[in-house]
């Protein structure tokens, strides 16, 4: 948690760093959006499944020459897994729902052309489907809004121009009720 409190606290003094007078304008032309699709899979214990689609899109606007910052959303449906607890059997369903405040750096050279950091809010959920007999099984739902740590590196060509396509590798840390979540993503993104 204490990661958490300084990485919100950097991003206030960025932001405020960062602040043009009331008179200046932020032109339309200077904000750039982006698109992502592909996998997302969640470390978190031993009934975590092996993941399946994920969705994030996200706007930024220059701070200076490469770098940028800008809000992102993302959805994640990470699958299912089954639970026997006796005679009884239950499906937890995971999902993921995040919002994070990502400051990027362009770098110059090299296959990397983003790398973007921030501080985020998460909603973890394991929601559990059970016929009957669900008492024995309500310790494995997760259902929380909790604050994250998120990072993107994507992997473009450093120069595009009105549109770039790349491959963005992401991981999400938080934590939750029933232990610390990882989520792990691969998307194909479109930048524009």
């Amino acid at each position: 948690m204490r990661l958490m409190r300084w990485v919100g606290l950097g991003t206030l003094l960025a932001l405020l760093g960062t602040s043009a007078p009331a008179s200046a304008r932020m032109p339309l032309e200077n904000w750039r959006g982006h698109l992502a699709l592909g996998f997302g899979a969640v470390i978190s214990d031993s009934l975590a499944p092996g993941g399946s689609l994920s969705v994030a899109a996200g706007v930024d606007y220059p701070l200076a020459a490469r770098w940028r910052v800008g809000p992102t959303l993302s959805i994640d449906l990470l699958g299912s897994s089954a639970v026997t607890r006796g005679s009884i059997r239950a499906g937890l369903d995971y999902s993921l729902f995040e919002a994070a405040m990502l400051f990027t750096y362009l770098p110059a050279h090299g296959p990397v052309g983003r790398v973007s950091l921030g501080p985020g809010i998460a909603s973890p959920r394991a929601d559990l489907s059970i016929s009957a007999g669900g008492a024995g099984f309500t310790d494995l739902a997760v259902s929380e809004v909790k604050p994250e740590l998120a990072l993107d590196v994507t992997l473009m060509p450093p120069h595009m121009t009105i549109v770039g396509v790349g491959v963005e590798l992401g991981t999400r840390f938080m934590q939750t009720s029933q232990g610390p979540w990882t989520l792990l993503t691969g998307r194909l993104s479109v930048h524009y």
